[in-house]
């Protein structure tokens, strides 16, 4: 096994910002490190796409300025740290303004450490420890967590998550592909067993700590099986997760897919030629061929997941959690439209003008600065959407719920069940 370079580097920027989705409710992401010794061999994060350097999985570059230029964006937005309030100047000179009665609460968003490209509980974190250094200061602020890793390294900071947990919010996910440990080892040489990472989770969810599953990249033929997704969801269901995404598998043209391809013609030589097929047309975005994939009788991930979901209630999403100073309703509402959103359009396939009202929606709702909690009466006919999406928001302000969502959820599953398991 190669060893692992470890190097610092000063970076210029850390801070990545993004909208909300069924998939991740973090809007803030950072991540410590560039390069990742999972080096796992599907990883999307060897393309030429993100400008990785060349020994990507043998070298880590440590941001070392990560903590700084992360406390450093907080107190531009002018949030103060909670648990080590700093004494400045002008409250010395000041002490009224310590604690203003009644002051607005600063929105907070969900912050995401890690996942993705390059996971922050790598092997190099167990000396460098800057992930931890970036933990605390989310504490400090009192900020909600996100965390996605391949590595059950992440319990040696369960002391910090449980007081981020009680304070606020902390879910700590696992990607997690294959049931079989040794097709898992052949595609992930370097991160911790799907045993461990299952066992990670029951330790977890015992602390009160939330946690879910992304089986994510799901693969043709070896992870994308009624077998292997079955077993994971089972496994994740006697552990305790809270759900499961899944999903399949892309491959980008470059050094990403070659190194994949070659791992495949070694272990998988019989399905060599499969992928061929299915990753001929060489998309820039890595997606496989649709027309190959339906000719292969192939069924989605993200398809035989919902329904191994569904019958066992592993929801398909987290449930989302509303940060300090939200309008509560509207972020609860915006999750409801977006679940929708999800069902329709990535699995009922239904058409697209429909899919876009409820989506225009949610986007609506979660960018509004009226309270949608409040409306009552005439109000909801002022809504700027159609009658159908007028009536599901109208219900859940109304009551707390959305029979709507209930009923689409079930009959998506019994689409599934009709479209790939009746005869």
């Amino acid at each position: 096994m190669q060893k692992m370079k470890i190097e610092e580097k000063l970076v210029k920027t850390l801070i990545r910002q993004g909208g909300p989705s069924v998939f991740s409710w973090s809007e803030i992401y950072l991540n410590p490190y560039q390069g990742c010794y999972h080096n796992c061999v599907y990883c999307d994060g060897k393309s030429e796409h993100y400008h990785m350097h060349d020994d990507f999985g043998d070298r880590i570059f440590v941001k070392k300025n990560a903590p700084a230029l992360f406390e450093k964006f907080l107190k531009n937005k002018s949030f103060q740290p909670v648990h080590e309030k700093e004494q400045s100047a002008i409250d010395e000179f000041f002490p009224s303004l310590k604690a203003i009665p009644n002051s607005k609460v600063l929105p907070k968003s969900i912050i995401t450490i890690g996942g993705g490209v390059c996971d922050s509980y790598q092997q190099a974190e167990e000396t460098v420890k800057i992930t931890r250094k970036l933990l605390e200061i989310v504490y400090n602020y009192q900020f909600p967590l996100w965390i996605l890793t391949k590595n059950d390294l992440v319990l040696r900071d369960i002391d910090l998550i449980k007081k981020i947990n009680k304070e606020t919010y902390a879910c700590v996910n696992f990607t997690i592909t294959l049931s079989d440990e040794k097709a898992q080892k052949i595609f992930e040489p370097r991160a911790s067993t799907t045993s461990e990472r299952f066992e990670a989770i029951r330790i977890l969810r015992k602390e009160e700590i939330h946690s879910g599953v992304y089986c994510y990249p799901s693969l043709p033929f070896i992870g994308n099986t009624d077998k292997n997704i079955q077993e994971i969801y089972q496994r994740a269901k006697r552990v305790g997760a809270e759900f499961i995404y899944c999903d399949g598998l892309t491959l980008k043209p470059g050094r990403s897919k070659n190194e994949f391809m070659q791992t495949l013609r070694q272990y998988y030589p019989d399905l060599y030629p499969k992928y061929e097929l299915l990753y001929s047309n060489n998309n820039k975005y890595g997606h496989l061929d649709q027309e190959q994939f339906e000719d292969l009788g192939l069924m989605r991930s993200l398809h035989r997941g919902y329904k191994f979901g569904y019958e066992m209630e592993l929801d398909y999403a987290a449930k989302r959690f509303v940060p300090e100073g939200r309008l509560t309703v509207n972020l609860q509402l915006s999750e409801l439209l977006r679940r929708i959103v999800y069902l329709k359009g990535s699995i009922l396939y239904e058409a697209r003008y429909e899919v876009n009202a409820f989506n225009n929606a949610a986007k609506l709702v979660e960018n509004s600065g009226r309270d949608f909690g409040k409306l009552r009466g005439d109000e909801f006919a002022d809504i700027p959407t159609n009658i159908q999406v007028k009536d599901v928001i109208k219900e859940f302000v109304l009551t707390g719920k959305s029979a709507y969502l209930k009923d689409l959820e079930k009959r998506t599953y019994d689409y599934l069940v009709d479209k790939y398991y009746t005869e």
